[in-house]
């Protein structure tokens, strides 16, 4: 059984299920988003912007169509950064695959443990399966490698790190400081999927898009819900679709 990086001490595995009762309390406060996504109007590059987590893993995305993997990789990195679990399962597959790097099982391993950091079922099987094609001195690497991943790409220093920027970037558009959004603003975007066609104030700055702890709340919605399927696949790497798109 592997062990749960991102408990402190090490610990087997049968803690998966204390810890999945630990990630599944948090979610009973969440309220059902009424969209389980974010609508293509909305995504402008001024939203994208403001949401570096989806930003990097657009342009990994786009990178990885063009040919150009370890470009691919490095914005799938940087999406990471900002608690992107899509991105960090994409990192696990290129290392697991050799597609934009060497391969190193290792590696794959601790990135698919960092994904499946928040108990979404699918991403603990496939850490599991991980866990399994590696041999004893490869799983020791893992006890020694994974905590220096963890402080720079993990929940506890990644969703702050995202929550800062979703902060700033609110109240920076709504020009003020309570997150106050006037219920009569109209929004005409000039670019994006549907540029000049009105959104409502209302609908851009939706709580789920922008408020940290409703925003972790549609990351679970999205994946609890199946649309996770549209974003990371299990099997070799391939191009993918944003699950906002």
């Amino acid at each position: 059984m592997s062990p749960i990086l991102f408990a402190r001490p090490w610990r087997p595995t049968v803690w998966v299920v204390l810890l999945l009762a630990a990630v599944a309390a948090p979610g009973q406060a969440c309220q059902t988003q009424p969209v389980a996504s974010i609508p293509p109007a909305l995504l402008t590059e001024g939203f994208l912007q403001a949401h570096p987590d989806l930003y990097w893993r657009d342009l990994g995305q786009t990178a990885w169509r063009r040919g150009r993997p370890a470009q691919a990789l490095a914005r799938f990195q940087r999406a990471s950064l900002y608690a992107d679990k899509p991105s960090q399962a994409l990192v696990a597959r290129m290392y697991q695959e050799g597609n934009g790097t060497a391969a190193d099982p290792v590696l794959a391993y601790i990135w698919m443990d960092l994904a499946a950091e928040r108990g979404y079922r699918d991403l603990l099987v496939e850490r599991e399966r991980y866990w399994q094609r590696l041999d004893a001195a490869q799983q020791r690497r893992v006890l020694a490698e994974g905590p220096a991943l963890y402080a720079r790409y993990g929940d506890a220093v990644a969703k702050p790190r995202m929550e800062t920027v979703l902060r700033t970037a609110r109240n920076s558009m709504t020009g003020s400081r309570t997150g106050f959004v006037n219920p009569g603003l109209r929004l005409a975007l000039a670019e994006g999927p549907e540029a000049d066609r009105p959104v409502s104030g209302d609908d851009y700055y939706r709580d789920a898009y922008w408020d940290p702890a409703a925003y972790w709340c549609l990351q679970d919605q999205i994946w609890q819900h199946g649309s996770r399927s549209q974003s990371v696949e299990v099997g070799p790497l391939r191009t993918v679709e944003d699950p906002a798109r």
